[in-house]
């Protein structure tokens, strides 16, 4: 299972993240709203919690590994 980043953002920053992105789904949870988004390729989702203010989260993105090959030594 992937590790998850979440983080908290001020008011008015959900409406601009809403803007960039591609709304995939949202749905009502009580006095909160769960969007799910697209954003440049990555699924992320915002919760809006009732003082205006939301939580980000989104999977952690593993580092990219750098392999080399190696050639079989010559016969």
């Amino acid at each position: 299972m992937s590790k998850l980043n979440w983080h908290a953002v001020p008011p008015g920053e959900l409406a601009l993240l809403l803007k960039q992105a591609t709304l995939d789904d949202s749905r009502a949870v009580g006095a909160s709203t769960v969007y799910r988004l697209n954003l440049a390729g990555r699924e992320v989702l915002a919760v809006s919690l009732t003082d205006g203010s939301a939580v980000i989260i989104e999977a952690q993105v593993p580092p990219r590994v750098k392999r080399r090959r190696v050639d079989p030594p010559a016969a």
